[in-house]
């Protein structure tokens, strides 16, 4: 059933063509997580959460991605080449 669901949403709109099979809804208020809910047992609450925690798990990623940039251009500009470790050229200052 889950297929023909899918498959169904997505011959509604090609807006939903990247629909997950299942969603991690984090715990709340009392309630465990639920790390792979059906998507056809979700709940509109369910996707809420679900998609409360994707994008905290995105803005993680990006401010994880920005901090390697900053380090990355940081060695560029004390001269470091592909093959340097961030250990040898900030190593000494720790």
């Amino acid at each position: 059933m889950l297929n023909q669901l899918h498959e169904s949403l997505r011959q509604k709109s090609m807006l939903l063509a990247d629909l997950p099979d299942s969603v991690r809804v984090p715990g709340h208020g009392g309630h465990p997580a639920i790390d792979a809910l059906p998507l056809e047992e979700a709940s509109v609450e369910d996707l809420d959460f679900a998609l409360q925690d994707l994008d905290h798990k995105i803005t993680a990623a990006r401010q994880q991605a920005l901090a390697l940039k900053r380090l990355r251009d940081q060695a560029r500009i004390r001269g470091a080449v592909d093959t340097d470790t961030v250990g040898a050229i900030f190593g000494g200052e720790a």
